[in-house]
Parts: C-alpha cells; sequence; structure tokens
C-alpha cells in the first residue's frame, strides 16, 4: 500500500512563530504589542513579502508609521535583522516526529508562506534535512490559501492531491488544501501538545 505524502506548514509546526511573545519579550507593553502587530505583521506588506512581490525595503513604510520606540525596535527586528534567523527557532518535538515519519518511510514536503529571508534562517530547521522537497510561497508569487498554491505545488513535485495530508496551524490554510483535494489536520505546536498530532495522524492511518 502506497504511503501517504505528509506536507508541512513551517511557522508554529516546525518553527517557532509567536509574535505576542517575541515582542513582549522585547518589553513592550499589550498596548504597544497590539500597535506593532496591527501595524507590522498585518501589513500589506508583510504579506507581499511573503508572495514575493515587494523587496525588504518595502517594510520602511508601515515601520515609518509607528511611533519612535517602535520603529527603531521593527527596524531592528526586520531590516537589521533576519527576523527567522533570530526569533523563530524550531520545536523539537515537530522535528522529532518528522525524524519518525522520515524512517516509518513516508514522503515529506514542505508548503510554507514565506519570503525569500527563509534561504538564510533554513539552516536552522534541521528536521528540513528529512524533506523530499521545499515548496516557499515568494519562489513562485502565490499565497496560501489561495487555489493556486496548492496546484503549483501539486505539480512541481508530480503528486495526487488524494495521496497528500496538509498539516497546518491556520484552518483557512487546511481548508485551501482540501478544496482541491488534499486531506489535512490543523496543529499548532506553541499551543497543542505533539500528542494531538500523533493522535490526529493516526486517524488518518498514519502511525509513526
Amino acid at each position: 500500500m502506497k504511503k501517504k505524502t505528509l506536507v508541512f506548514d513551517m511557522g508554529n509546526v516546525l518553527i517557532t512563530f509567536d509574535t505576542h511573545a517575541i515582542l513582549a519579550g522585547r518589553g513592550l507593553d499589550r498596548e504597544e504589542i497590539d500597535i506593532f502587530t496591527e501595524t507590522v505583521f498585518r501589513s500589506p506588506e508583510w504579506r507581499e513579502y511573503d508572495r514575493g512581490t515587494v523587496e525588504k525595503s518595502a517594510f520602511l513604510r508601515p515601520i515609518g508609521l509607528l511611533p519612535p520606540k517602535l520603529a527603531a525596535l521593527a527596524k531592528d527586528m526586520i531590516l537589521d535583522h533576519v527576523f527567522g534567523e533570530v526569533y523563530m527557532p524550531p520545536f523539537p518535538a515537530t522535528q522529532e516526529l518528522v525524524r519518525r515519519a522520515k524512517l516509518a518511510g513516508y514522503p515529506l514536503y514542505l508548503l510554507s508562506n514565506a519570503g525569500q529571508d527563509f534561504y538564510v534562517y533554513k539552516k536552522k530547521i534541521p528536521a528540513l534535512d528529512s524533506f523530499d522537497g521545499l515548496f516557499i510561497s515568494s519562489d513562485w508569487k502565490l499565497l496560501k490559501p489561495d487555489r493556486e498554491i496548492y496546484l503549483a505545488f501539486l505539480e512541481k513535485f508530480s503528486l495526487c492531491a488524494q495521496d497528500c495530508l496538509f498539516i497546518d496551524d491556520m484552518q483557512v490554510n487546511i481548508d485551501g488544501a482540501k478544496a482541491v483535494g488534499m486531506d489535512g489536520v490543523c496543529f499548532n505546536a506553541a499551543r497543542d501538545p505533539i500528542e494531538k498530532l500523533y493522535s490526529d495522524l493516526a486517524e488518518k492511518g498514519i502511525v509513526i
């Protein structure tokens, strides 16, 4: 029997993406965190950088909207450093699950919304060494949950949608995958115990 192909998201599945905790750790209060999040992380530039349609210099616009303290922090975090390399460490428990899945013979792929900085910080994600292919949104000028990104992913790796199971931390992205025939489970490693993912996979017939 052919083994299911496991397709992983990256943020909050393989690596941390807890912007609230990151900002709180830099000494911001709740109001400052809300301002920073709304202005930067939810900006059109953040989304378009993941799509690959703007350069990092585009962040100068939202940064310029922030009060001086927050603007200085945003410049340091996003322009002066690679955000993913500094603030997005891997989850050891998911790394172990990936290792076990590889040993069990499951094909493994990455499907992630990420800007070109990915190619700087990917070396800090040990799980990726086990993957058979990586699909990064900014390489294709596409974004989840748009239908086109899932179709492009399947075509690039000559995969059948019905053979794939997608693991993502956002239900909207799982729904996008299901719309093209892929199965999926929603899992957030920052919130959910790893036992939940093992259990959800087992319910799909994937025992690792």
